[in-house]
């Protein structure tokens, strides 16, 4: 595994953690397609700043 890709990895895991996090601590009871879709677009985010933050040195 390549660092770049593997710190992408890292801070998206970490960005969706967080995000999840806070998004069940302001919106405790929500249904689980507002969780799913909340958890689907964190990742697609946190994956293209991490990206953007560590690219694939070749």
């Amino acid at each position: 595994m390549k660092k770049g890709s593997m710190g992408m990895a890292l801070f998206t895991g970490a960005f969706v953690g967080i995000v999840v996090f806070l998004f069940e601590y302001i919106l405790p009871n929500s249904n689980l397609i507002t969780s799913v879709s909340i958890t689907g677009l964190s990742a697609l985010i946190g994956g293209l700043i991490g990206n953007k933050l560590f690219p694939n040195k070749s």
